[in-house]
């Protein structure tokens, strides 16, 4: 997707710091209307993706990513079905849309607004302290890229003058990752680590003492570029079964660099099938490897885009662990270390909104496996949208107050 920046502001730096604002819960906010990547809401009155595709003008069962058009008729649904379920008395007509990346969340605000001719607008945030504090506007699409959090402040204002009702009639979509929860820039890097943490103990359940952890890092950094998308397709299921693989042996790194460079190998399919010739004339391959190449192989067939499953599960295990997990007055600087923090940023203005009546919904393209337990771990965890965690950032409740 491409940008053309019509409009820049520069602005002085608040002087304001980070501060703890207490523990809250996503389910705070949204409740169960939290959806994720199988687009199987949470919200249980709420029919999902495999229900209801065809009602949503949906015609193949493959799950459509974030950024891609199909998703926008998904969402629009699922908005439309929220908004009669709670019996509001008003037809959504304005949509307000929070994250991260430009190209998944920007291009799912761009597809959504054409799709329901709605008016609309979009936050993309990050905090990138190096820089001074710019806001970048596109006034063509009404989306504001803002190097700082704190500038939803702002960012709510001209919105407010732009005519938004603000009210019953208005959606918010809120991404979870690095938005909401982890802040970009500010929070991230402990997401990343969690999910490392998962697939590190995912390589030991199934390589055990055969598995070269170094190796792994540095074949998994060095895939994880934009370079390589045409095989990754920008898919950690992916990215970690390619490592896993080259881990074992049974394809080498050098061998899939060639295979990239000639073009002989272009997408994950074709890596697949690759591994499937050699599984038929190796021997000395794990069980456990053939069980999971076997569960992979399956799920890419239905067009399942989280196919590593064992991986994401372990993941959820790793995430919840780092949610709420330190002393309510622990310091700002070891919570954002060591903990997934909520963004107060955000948190205030997902507040401030559903006081208005706004509807509230959370789009996710994270995965459900990686969000929520097991039927055998219910019972130890929470879904990760009811974990309690601290609520860091910098209040923009001036700003709020401030809009009519």
């Amino acid at each position: 997707m491409s940008v053309l920046t019509t409009a820049m502001r520069v602005e002085a730096e608040p002087q304001t710091k980070l501060q703890n604002f207490g523990r809250a819960a996503l389910a705070d906010f949204f409740g169960d209307l939290v959806i994720y990547r199988n687009l199987e809401p949470l919200e249980k009155k709420l029919p999902g993706l495999k229900a209801a595709g065809y009602r949503m003008g949906l015609n193949s069962d493959v799950i459509p990513r974030k950024f891609e058009p199909d998703y926008a008729k998904a969402a629009l649904w699922f908005a439309e079905e929220a908004q009669r379920l709670r019996k509001a008395p008003a037809t959504l007509r304005e949509v307000l849309f929070l994250g991260d990346t430009l190209l998944n969340d920007g291009q799912a605000y761009h597809n959504l607004v054409k799709l329901s001719g709605w008016k609309g607008a979009c936050f993309i945030g990050a905090d990138r302290l190096e820089q001074p504090p710019t806001t970048e506007v596109d006034e063509a699409t009404n989306l504001t890229n803002a190097n700082r959090w704190v500038a939803l402040g702002d960012w709510i204002q001209a919105v407010a003058a732009q005519g938004f009702a603000l009210d019953q009639r208005t959606l918010l979509l809120v991404d979870i990752d690095k938005t909401i929860l982890g802040a970009k820039g500010r929070n991230d890097a402990i997401i990343d680590r969690a999910r490392l943490e998962g697939i590190f103990h995912t390589m030991d359940a199934v390589l055990g003492e055969d598995f070269h952890r170094p190796e792994f890092e540095q074949q998994y950094s060095a895939l994880n570029r934009s370079r390589y998308h045409g095989l990754t397709a920008d898919n950690q299921d992916y990215l970690a079964y390619i490592c896993l693989v080259l881990n074992t042996g049974l394809i080498t790194f050098d061998e899939l660099l060639s295979e990239i460079e000639s073009k002989s190998l272009e997408n994950f399919e074709q890596f697949v099938r690759w591994v499937d010739s050699r599984l038929m004339s190796r021997s000395g391959v794990t069980e456990a490897f053939r069980q999971v190449h076997e569960a992979v192989r399956a799920s890419l067939h239905v067009g399942d885009p989280t196919p590593f499953k064992q991986f994401r599960r372990e993941e959820f295990r790793s995430t919840v662990a780092c949610m709420g997990n330190l002393a309510e007055d622990a310091p700002i600087d070891k919570i954002l270390a060591e903990e997934i923090t909520l963004t107060e940023e955000v948190c205030q203005l997902c507040e401030w909104l559903k006081n208005r009546g706004a509807l509230l919904l959370s789009l996710s393209d994270k995965p459900y496996e990686a969000s929520c337990p097991t039927r055998q771990l219910a019972t130890e965890f929470q879904p990760l949208h009811r974990m309690k965690t601290h609520r860091i950032g910098i209040s923009i409740a001036e700003k709020l107050r401030g809009v009519r």
